[in-house]
């Protein structure tokens, strides 16, 4: 049996573990969690796809057990907050083969440098910034093979720009194989606000994010913004406009090209059974990921200290 660890049991750990019940491997599932309630939720999800009726075995923790001394997988599904001490806690107990770890990966560059000091005994480390795994995505990036540099603007409400800018900063690393060279704030709101999570803060406005090949990225969010679209403009001017929620891509050149932008239990059974048997995973490594997320806490943190007239050492989004 192969041992998977899942740390945190929010919604995104669930659905992870939803995701496990299409895993033909044996697994010995390792749930952990400090809140009971969470825990609880946990075992109802996993009832809900037939876990009990499968041939895999779940055990339910509040803290990290001490009696398993090895884990083929462990995923880590909890808040940014921390995370690099948790990351740390779990290396030293136990030996790891591979992790996969949710974003924002930390708080600071600091705390990225954390995690990359406590997990250098394992075979590899991926962050799951899981757009790399749709396959609709995937042909997109087809579609948009050599048509660079692309000019990319991601228009939405409150679509949590704090917290979820990494994954279309990764989004257009992976479609143009071109590097992060810089996020602008200059154009993002003064004031940040409480986000839904306690402790957590988010801000509207826009960010101006340049590639090493020329490609511009544009993310605006904005409360009065109806729509939530992803424009991308190619060198030849043809213009897609992709429409997630409703899985419509489609070019000014009439060129249409619809699909699915899949839930995480979707994507998360085909993942670990390739991790687990090929050692390989199509997410961005932790050192591709680490570079795109220094780059971004670097300017998110300087406009928190400059707006909130702080001086942390450590910006408060997940």
């Amino acid at each position: 049996m192969f041992n998977v660890l899942i740390i945190g049991a929010g919604q995104i750990g669930t659905r992870h573990l939803q995701g496990l019940i299409s895993v033909s491997l044996n697994l010995n599932i390792i749930v952990v969690d400090p809140s009971g309630k969470s825990l609880s939720i946990a075992e109802t999800r996993w009832k809900e796809v037939g876990g009990d009726q499968s041939n895999h075995r779940i055990i339910y923790f509040r803290e990290l057990p001490q009696n398993i001394k090895s884990f083929d997988l462990v995923i880590v599904a909890t808040a940014s907050n921390n995370r690099a001490t948790l990351v740390e806690k779990v290396a030293q107990s136990a030996s790891v083969q591979y992790w996969v770890l949710e974003k924002l990966l930390a708080q600071s560059r600091q705390e990225l440098e954390f995690i990359d000091n406590s997990t250098t005994d394992a075979k590899a480390i991926w962050v799951n910034t899981s757009r790399r795994l749709v396959s609709w995505h995937q042909q997109l990036k087809l579609k948009f093979y050599n048509q660079g540099p692309l000019t990319i603007k991601k228009i939405g409400g409150m679509w949590g720009m704090a917290c979820n800018s990494i994954h279309f900063i990764d989004l257009v690393t992976w479609w143009t194989s071109e590097s992060l060279l810089s996020v602008n704030t200059d154009k993002l709101d003064h004031s940040w606000f409480k986000a839904k999570r306690s402790g957590y803060f988010e801000i509207c406005g826009e960010l101006l994010v340049s590639f090493s090949g020329g490609s511009k990225l544009i993310l605006q969010s904005n409360q009065n913004n109806i729509e939530d679209i992803i424009n991308v403009e190619l060198s030849n001017k043809s213009i897609w406009k992709i429409n997630e929620s409703k899985g419509i891509a489609s070019s000014s050149k009439n060129d249409i090209l619809n699909g699915n932008h899949d839930f995480q239990s979707e994507m998360t059974g085909a993942m670990v059974t390739e991790i687990l048997t090929q050692g390989t995973c199509g997410l961005p490594n932790l050192k591709e990921s680490s570079e795109q997320h220094a780059i971004f806490l670097d300017s998110m943190l300087k406009h928190w200290n400059t707006f909130s007239k702080s001086n942390d050492k450590v910006v408060p989004i997940t």
